[in-house]
């Protein structure tokens, strides 16, 4: 029996892109190790910059702009063609044996985050109301059955991937505390116009 020609249409998909970027990592990593760290109140071992501006030093100029030019590239592939803007940046760290809570970013649109170690690990995780109550075996995990993926990045690694994927940081299995740089992206202008839900980002 002739087999015919079969498709699968990954409806609605939730893309993740990553990058490996041509950059200063040491320039960064020494950057974010000096800057000052708050502790997470939900996740111990954790910690989070002060500052939520860190892409606003003139001294990171240079990498925020290769940012911003990955971040081009992605919308490109997707097909969008409006302007944007990173809202807000900041670095993480986290001691050896922690990892943090799942989460979602909340307000923004599109968020990154930038590996400065080997073998840093994030875990992406199927919000509930997009899981099946039926939770079968599979032989081998993939996209279309998993209900997490795992992701084990490298220094120079850019992760972009949309604001609502809700997601968390691995166990940190380095014998050292574990540094990334995170950001979101806001659409810039006007949507929706003469809608009762038009909306404007400046």
């Amino acid at each position: 029996m002739q087999k015919k020609e079969t498709i699968i249409y990954p409806l609605f998909s939730k893309p993740l892109m990553a990058f490996s970027l041509e950059i200063d990592n040491n320039k960064i990593f020494k950057h974010i190790k000096k800057l000052s760290y708050r502790k997470n109140t939900t996740a111990k071992g954790c910690y989070a910059t002060l500052s939520m501006k860190i892409l606003e030093n003139s001294n990171l100029k240079k990498e925020k702009n290769i940012f911003l030019n990955a971040i081009q590239e992605y919308l490109n592939f997707l097909g969008y063609e409006n302007k944007f803007k990173i809202l807000n940046s900041w670095a993480t760290k986290v001691k050896p044996d922690f990892e943090s809570h799942p989460h979602v970013h909340t307000n923004t649109w599109l968020s990154g985050v930038y590996y400065t170690q080997n073998n840093s690990s994030i875990e992406f995780i199927r919000n509930w109301h997009n899981t099946s109550f039926f939770e079968l075996p599979y032989k081998k995990n993939n996209i279309y059955s998993s209900n997490n993926w795992n992701v084990t990045a490298q220094k120079k690694t850019l992760l972009l991937f949309p604001s609502e994927l809700q997601h968390k940081v691995k166990f940190n299995i380095l014998k050292k505390d574990r540094y990334s740089l995170a950001f979101n992206i806001l659409p810039v202008g006007s949507f929706h116009k003469g809608n009762d839900n038009e909306i404007t980002y400046n």
